[in-house]
């Protein structure tokens, strides 16, 4: 029975990550989200076998709050790790961002050399993911996947905004991503030249905003018609999948 340990256990990709590890024989998932105390996650940190750490913030109220999440919390998980002597891997969701000059990206890019650091001083196999953008089910809308807001909003018929339908937007789709972590797991996966890990390029959807927007709108028109959409492709697929998680119960 292997203990695997996921930070930020209620967000996006920690509840995506969890509907698949449920249905093997061979894990005892540990959760960690806001209220979890301090002493649970100490034990469990003691006793994890695998460490998913998703737990961020991308869009506080105060900028500090980049650093005080992304880079104070994970330093503290670091040396929890550090001091009971768990050799565990440690997986960090990072960004494509990290090498903006901002502070969600510098935040990012701390996180990222902390957790280099820690490995090369412990032992413990750092695995460092930089995400693009990601769509699929529980996203939060009106947060930080623009996919998630269009669903949400289009599905009640509720405005969205596009500043420029040209913009070309980069996806990975949250069932790919998912895969790949539990290809860590197994210990299959390998990272790319920099040592960092990414999904093939063949995983990345590229689709402007003004397309994105026109396939949901489409999609919603087709409900109110009561007809299937007209499916032609994988990320039709996959976004229709994504929009019908959206309605309203």
């Amino acid at each position: 029975m292997k203990n695997i340990l996921i930070t930020g256990a209620d967000g996006f990709l920690g509840k995506n990550l969890i509907e698949k590890l449920v249905k093997l024989d061979d894990v005892n998932i540990m959760h960690h989200s806001l209220g979890t105390s301090n002493l649970l996650l100490e034990k469990n940190l003691k006793e994890c076998d695998f460490l998913f750490h998703f737990a961020a913030v991308h869009r506080p109220k105060d900028n500090e709050d980049f650093y005080k999440v992304n880079d104070d919390f994970f330093g503290y998980i670091l040396k929890t790790l550090e001091n009971s002597g768990n050799k565990c891997p440690v997986v960090l969701t990072s960004s494509i961002q990290a090498t903006d000059n901002n502070d969600y990206g510098r935040s990012k890019i701390i996180a990222e050399n902390m957790l280099k650091e820690f490995s090369d001083k412990n032992g413990n196999k750092a695995i460092i993911y930089r995400l693009l953008n990601v769509f699929g089910k529980w996203a939060t809308p009106n947060h930080h996947s623009v996919v998630a807001t269009f669903c949400h909003n289009i599905n009640r018929d509720l405005p969205i905004i596009i500043s420029n339908r040209n913009i070309l937007m980069n996806f990975y789709y949250v069932d790919d991503v998912i895969e790949s972590f539990l290809s860590q797991i197994k210990g299959v996966a390998v990272p790319d030249a920099d040592g960092i890990y990414r999904l093939d390029e063949s995983k990345i959807y590229h689709i402007t905003l003004g397309e994105l927007a026109d396939k949901f709108f489409y999609f919603r028109d087709c409900q109110k018609k009561g007809v299937k959409p007209d499916i032609t492709s994988d990320i039709d697929n996959k976004l229709y999948v994504t929009y019908l998680s959206y309605e309203e119960n």
